[in-house]
């Protein structure tokens, strides 16, 4: 099973928990949304965890503003046939800035509420720069027994999310590109109870070949809980330590 942070980059407390937790082997990887409010120590913190094989990706974004970054837009004007202006500029400018931070390509790439895998999105992800091993995550778990527990993990909106993927996973296969083969993680993070319900459940069900998406994080961090209740991001980390720990 590989475990994979999202969101570093998010806001400063949380980007510290992930760090940490990659130091002591309780993740294997992390995706960065790139801005230029993460702290230059913590990049480098990042860079040598990268350097002793920590996987490093790129989380595209374009629904989270930072202070003076490009635009973003809207989840349902993604989510249609015609794509603002600016989209595929901004998709460009992430992963030169990705580039300039850590001095290569992304290991992989993912996005930021799954935008990668929206129908007008996905062919553009397939024009983004790759090296040998360079890696796109989809989020559609494997079987179908797999879908429906995070379904009722995640709720409704985790059928979007699959469909969306399963249509991606076909667009990235044609053009060569490579996947994870399995995936877990859908959570409500606005509801601590069902955070601490279903992350043991669905850590446990996880196999050997499942990436699993984890949202660890401080709960006092105002930019990363914004729009969620404060201790369901604290919940999960304190589930994926002990969890870590047995």
């Amino acid at each position: 099973m590989v475990r994979i942070a999202d969101d570093f980059g998010l806001g400063r407390r949380h980007d510290k928990v992930i760090l940490s937790l990659l130091e002591a082997g309780r993740l294997d990887s992390t995706s960065v949304m790139v801005n230029e409010g993460i702290d230059p120590s913590d990049i480098d913190r990042l860079r040598e965890l990268r350097e002793a094989g920590v996987q490093v990706g790129l989380h595209l974004n374009l629904t989270q503003a930072f202070p003076k970054q490009g635009p973003v837009w809207p989840l349902a004007t993604l989510m249609g046939v015609r794509l603002p202006d600016g989209v595929a500029a901004s998709l460009d400018r992430q992963v030169n800035e990705f580039v300039a931070l850590f001095g290569s390509l992304p290991d992989y790439y993912d996005g930021h509420q799954h935008c990668h895998s929206f129908p007008a999105i996905s062919p553009l992800v397939t024009r983004l720069p790759y090296g040998p091993q360079t890696w796109v995550r989809v989020p559609l778990p494997a079987t179908w027994a797999g879908r429906w527990t995070n379904l009722r993990a995640g709720g409704a909106k985790v059928l979007a999310i699959m469909a969306f993927a399963a249509r991606a996973r076909k667009v990235f296969a044609r053009a060569g590109l490579r996947m994870n083969v399995d995936f877990s993680g859908f959570l409500r993070l606005d509801d601590p109870t069902k955070v601490r319900l279903w992350l043991p459940r669905l850590l446990s069900a996880a196999g050997p070949d499942c990436l699993m998406m984890l949202h660890p994080g401080d709960a006092t961090d105002l930019m990363q809980c914004s729009g969620h209740a404060p201790e369901s991001r604290a919940a999960e980390t304190e589930i994926l330590m002990e969890s870590a720990k047995a």
